[in-house]
């Protein structure tokens, strides 16, 4: 963060806290899709851009508490509200994805159970 003007950091964190937001969509949309390796793939890109996001929000937040003024400006506060936001969709997203899961380990069994009647 040093070699970066708070302008160049700030948009790095938006460029990090986006990525990872749209990385765990796209899981969601692979997990509907029944594509569960591309949906795990896209759940680790997602970590992974979240962690670069958090780096930089971690040297913000240090910064402060050395007495370093940050100025407060709509930039910032866009970049920290997409990092907020980023980090509650990877949080649904994992859900989402248990959720499809159970799901999906229902619909089998129910299907066995409608062949298992079928059959009498």
């Amino acid at each position: 963060m040093t070699d970066f003007t708070m302008e160049q950091t700030l948009f790095q964190l938006i460029l990090h806290a986006g990525g990872a937001r749209s990385s765990a969509k796209e899981a969601a949309q692979y997990a509907e899709d029944g594509d569960w390796e591309a949906a795990k793939a896209s759940m680790q890109e997602a970590e992974e851009e979240q962690n670069q996001a958090h780096k930089i929000n971690t040297a913000l937040i240090t910064k402060a508490a050395r007495g370093e003024e940050l100025e407060i400006s709509v930039l910032m506060i866009h970049a920290l509200d997409l990092l907020m936001l980023a980090w509650s969709e990877i949080d649904y997203t994992e859900q989402y994805l248990d959720t499809l899961k159970r799901l999906n380990s229902l619909e089998a069994e129910v299907k066995i159970w409608k062949e298992k009647a079928s059959r009498k």
